[in-house]
């Protein structure tokens, strides 16, 4: 089953309001098998409302309209069914009553605008809303259901979960189940590692997706079956291969970020860890206080000064010494300075990465492409995967 995932309102196309619905209806629908193809955002307009709407009863099976049925001027979702639907404007005297009543009691009076929240197309089903005032609408139209929720989060969730996906599945009779699951690589790029799994990502079901973060390589694993063991075991299948071509570069599954790995490591070995840090400027310390809590010693900032490239690692093995001497910790990380200016000038520069533990001390450069931003973000997560691998 397609369903279609409209968002309304003008907040949203400004950047006003982060558009969050869509996020939560997208995860909701995939986690229950249904398939998404469009998720569009239109603005407070009527005709383009409506026309919106219309192309989607078009191309899908069922809609899913979050916002505009509040009570304001610009609330034109109601308005938008009834254009589509050839229908007249309806109201829900018992749920008006009910509006009523609420805001006498708060404000003494209540207002005509405020009523607008009773109105629905009439021959449309209403959705009660038990967090919020603005009732649901689901309407029918060309043989396609048309389901209109509130804007505001916690109502939207909360319609979407009791009275829009139950209607869903009832509707499909035994829908199917769609589980995905994350492997996360670190060591080659994101065309090795697609070569490396290129017939595996032609198939559909299951089917693979790449995804960049940083420094690493995200393998998303895919499965729709008419049950979540049927679907776990076809995820399983794909997965052992997966890690049988990858091999080590595979480090993590889903939540397994790189930090919480690390700070799993230090807390079996009963270790902490300091950091010392020039060009990432604190930044690998605050990821690792986040995360490894009382694993973390402290951390040091020094003074960013250009190095020359041969110069990186004595940079980086005294900023190692720095941290042994001045903090009371079993492992040190030190990120030296770059070997030029972090500016928007250099589009390539290279950094010492040292890690020192009970066992031994490691320096290693690593060039790293991107603008000073860019630079730190890699620089960071390559860090953190340097002291990784050196406390497993």
């Amino acid at each position: 089953m397609i369903v279609e995932v409209i968002a309304v309102g003008t907040e949203l196309l400004l950047g006003e309001i982060v558009n969050s619905n869509v996020a939560v209806i997208g995860r909701r629908l995939a986690d229950d098998g249904f398939d998404v193809h469009f998720q569009v955002t239109v603005g407070d307009n009527l005709q383009r409302l409506t026309e919106t709407i219309g192309r989607a009863v078009e191309r899908a099976d069922a809609v899913i309209v979050s916002g505009g049925i509040g009570p304001t001027p610009d609330d034109l979702t109601r308005d938008a069914l009834c254009s589509i639907g050839g229908r007249t404007m309806a109201r829900d005297a018992a749920h008006a009553e009910l509006i009523r009543d609420r805001i006498t009691g708060v404000l003494g009076s209540v207002s005509d605008t405020t009523l607008r929240m009773a109105d629905y197309p009439a021959g449309a089903e209403t959705l009660p809303n038990r967090n919020g005032a603005a009732l649901g609408i689901a309407m029918e139209h060309a043989g396609v259901v048309v389901y209109a929720l509130p804007g505001v989060p916690s109502e939207m969730t909360a319609m979407l979960d009791e009275q829009v996906l139950p209607r869903l599945r009832a509707s499909t009779g035994a829908p199917a189940v769609l589980r995905s699951r994350l492997l996360r690589t670190w060591g080659w790029g994101e065309s090795r590692v697609a070569d490396a799994l290129d017939d595996l990502s032609a198939t559909a079901n299951p089917s693979i997706a790449f995804l960049v973060d940083g420094v690493e390589v995200r393998v998303r694993i895919s499965a729709k079956a008419p049950d979540g063991a049927t679907a776990d075991e076809m995820i399983g299948e794909f997965d052992a291969e997966v890690r049988r071509r990858l091999g080590s570069i595979v480090f993590g599954r889903d939540d397994d970020t790189v930090e919480v790995l690390l700070a799993k490591h230090l807390h079996a070995r009963d270790w902490r860890l300091a950091t010392v840090e020039a060009s990432t400027r604190g930044r690998v310390a605050t990821t690792v206080a986040a995360t490894g809590g009382a694993a973390f010693a402290g951390g040091l900032v020094v003074p960013e000064q250009p190095t020359s490239g041969a110069d990186l690692e004595h940079a980086a093995g005294a900023l190692l010494t720095r941290g042994a001497e001045t903090i009371d910790a079993d492992v040190v990380v030190a990120v030296s300075d770059a070997d030029s200016e972090l500016d928007a000038t250099q589009t390539k520069r290279s950094v010492a990465i040292g890690v020192q533990t009970p066992d031994r001390r490691q320096i290693r450069t690593v060039s790293l492409l991107g603008d000073a931003g860019r630079f730190r973000e890699y620089a960071v997560g390559t860090t953190l995967h340097h002291a990784r691998l050196a406390v497993a």
